[in-house]
């Protein structure tokens, strides 16, 4: 007696559904390694945006000659602070600090974090998708006691 007309349909089956869950596995593990670059850089964003703060600008404070003042920070304070901050504890590599640093109104520190990253798995998709781009931004209020 002959074999059964589905013969192999099983094995190639098989195979399609293997194929599918690596590919889905492969997706997950990427996206999860891109969310957690994300939050590692929130994390090193919301730092330094407090270190900045901390940051006074002291020509500027003492040339006010009023303890209290309005301005405590400027713009190359905040950023001095922050590209220091980040060359220190940086745990993400390749971090940019983008062009929204500074402060608006000299008691708040506003920062913003770049970085470009490659998800892993990506020799698989093309050269369009293989890079991320994430930016963090946040900010922090310099309050003198």
């Amino acid at each position: 007696m002959r074999g059964s007309s589905d013969e192999g349909r099983i094995a190639l089956l098989s195979l399609a559904f293997g194929l599918l869950a690596t590919v889905l596995v492969l997706v997950v593990v990427s996206a999860s390694a891109v969310h957690l670059q994300r939050t590692r850089l929130y994390a090193v964003a919301d730092a330094a945006a407090a270190d900045a703060a901390d940051a006074l600008d002291e020509r500027s404070y003492y040339a006010q000659g009023v303890p209290g003042g309005t301005a405590l920070l400027t713009d190359a304070s905040v950023r001095g602070s922050v590209e220091e901050y980040v060359a220190d504890h940086a745990g993400v590599a390749g971090v940019v600090v983008g062009a929204g640093t500074g402060t608006p109104d000299g008691q708040r520190a506003d920062v913003e974090l770049v970085v470009v990253t490659a998800p892993p798995f990506t020799a698989f998709v093309p050269a369009r998708f293989a890079r991320v781009r994430i930016t963090a931004r946040s900010s922090a209020r310099a309050e003198l006691r």
